[in-house]
């Protein structure tokens, strides 16, 4: 019934911040404007784009991994990542299939602690990437932002230095073990078993820093091809925004996609791009704001979907292929894993 519930409250918010975004927009101008897509060269270079992020990502995965000696081919990550795309689309924000990666990679390794270590310093290499990114891209670009929206940097600044301490609490243990301590007898018994190996595979990326400097290396290239994605889509829709434009804004876009209150974010992107276009002024430059957000969100929607299809035709193949006793693991519950 909780589950329900919770269901219930996300489809409702999802679907006032729809309506309130869009109650004005011209269904025929929005219509005319998916119409026009310029399919060549820009569709397929957001596909490139999309899967080669997703290769960068398994790449830095790989990372991690490895330095906790724990050796899989890029490839069978690749795979692993793809599933999870596609889960991530019936789970809040977008990192609800993280709870497949754990099961999937926790099977191969035979340590379901240790590929939770993984995939929570992958996250936290990624969004650190994005925060940093969020922060100083629109410094550099200060003269694209209105003053009056240059409060903002203040956000993906917080996010930055709260993913900081994160990262400190990894690096210094003890706090960390300290409150485990101090819960009750059984229950503190258990999560200092579980502490002592999630943290001994943390240890393990600590004692390899050039690994971890790779990692975050990968991350902020990946991010940055995130701008480039939408700038492509953008380009499909003639949005008339410039790459320098997205890059200081579809940061804070991203960032706030990523709060889990709606299924793959929907909603809070379109706010996002909602903010992004009102911004740059794109009323001044023959657009219409609203239809502009509305369509890009509903393509990057669509198109991403059309590519995680994949990972879900990938997962049902697992699913009917797997012997008897070994099946492939269970779809992930709407449960997200802590540290983004």
């Amino acid at each position: 019934m909780n589950r329900f519930l919770k269901t219930a409250l996300k489809l409702a918010f999802t679907a006032l911040l729809l309506a309130l975004l869009y109650r004005n927009v011209d269904g025929r101008a929005f219509g005319e404007a998916l119409r026009g897509i310029r399919w060549w060269p820009w569709v397929p270079a957001f596909f490139a784009i999309a899967f080669a992020n997703m290769w960068l990502s398994s790449l830095r995965w790989g990372l991690l991994l490895r330095s906790d000696g724990v050796d899989i081919p890029t490839r069978k990550l690749f795979a692993s990542h793809w599933i999870a795309s596609f889960f991530n689309f019936f789970l809040p924000s977008n990192i609800g299939g993280d709870v497949y990666r754990i099961a999937d990679i926790g099977r191969k390794s035979g340590s379901a602690m240790g590929s939770l270590a993984s995939v929570f310093v992958d996250r936290l290499c990624g969004f650190l990437a994005l925060s940093l990114m969020g922060f100083v891209f629109p410094l550099l670009g200060l003269r694209l932002v209105p003053p009056e929206k240059r409060v903002l940097l203040l956000v993906p600044l917080a996010v930055f230095l709260g993913f900081l301490c994160v990262a400190a609490l990894l690096w210094q243990q003890g706090i960390v073990r300290f409150f485990a301590r101090a819960l009750p007898g059984r229950l503190r018994a258990k999560v200092e078993r579980l502490l002592d190996t999630f943290f001994a595979s943390v240890s393990a990326y600590l004692r390899r820093p050039r690994a971890l400097a790779g990692a975050f290396a990968l991350s902020l290239v990946f991010q940055f091809l995130v701008f480039v994605a939408v700038w492509t889509l953008c380009r499909a829709l003639s949005i008339p925004v410039s790459l320098a434009e997205c890059c200081v804004f579809v940061p804070f876009v991203c960032l706030l996609e990523a709060v889990p209150l709606t299924f793959f974010g929907i909603g809070l992107r379109d706010t996002g791009y909602a903010m992004f276009f009102s911004a740059v002024g794109l009323a001044g430059r023959g657009a219409d704001p609203a239809t502009a957000s509305a369509t890009l969100s509903l393509c990057y929607m669509a198109f991403t979907l059309a590519y995680a299809a994949g990972g879900g035709l990938l997962f049902l193949r697992r699913l009917f292929a797997a012997p008897s006793g070994a099946a492939a693991p269970e779809p992930p519950s709407d449960t997200t894993p802590s540290g983004g």
